[in-house]
This record gives structure tokens, C-alpha cells and sequence, in this order.
């Protein structure tokens, strides 16, 4: 091998590890925010009032 191949070859190698990277920090960031829609909905569903049962309301089929 001829040294302007192995510098290809290390560039292409160099190349790929850079695209690793970026992948696993988007995943990373993806994961983040998934993570924080999660507490966001688990802390709304805290704060939302409850169903309360009433025994003035009953089912009705009539319709």
C-alpha cells in the first residue's frame, strides 16, 4: 500500500467514526427530549383534577 491510500483509508475510517458520533448525540438528544414530554405529561396529569363520582349523576341509555 502506498502511503496516499492508507491516508484515504484513515480518512474514510476518520469520516465514519465522526458520523458515529453525531448519530449517537442525536439519539442522545431525541432520548432527552422524550424523557422531558414524559415529566411534562406526568406532572400535568398530577395537576389535572380528578373524576369525582357523584351519586346525583347516573347513566342514562335514553337517547
Amino acid at each position: 500500500m502506498d502511503v496516499s491510500s492508507i491516508a484515504g483509508a484513515a480518512s474514510l475510517m476518520k469520516s465514519s467514526q465522526t458520523q458515529q458520533a453525531l448519530s449517537a448525540s442525536m439519539i442522545k438528544q431525541n432520548a432527552d427530549a422524550q424523557n422531558q414530554i414524559a415529566s411534562m405529561i406526568q406532572n400535568n396529569s398530577k395537576q389535572a383534577p380528578q373524576a369525582v363520582k357523584s351519586p346525583d349523576y347516573g347513566f342514562s341509555t335514553y337517547a
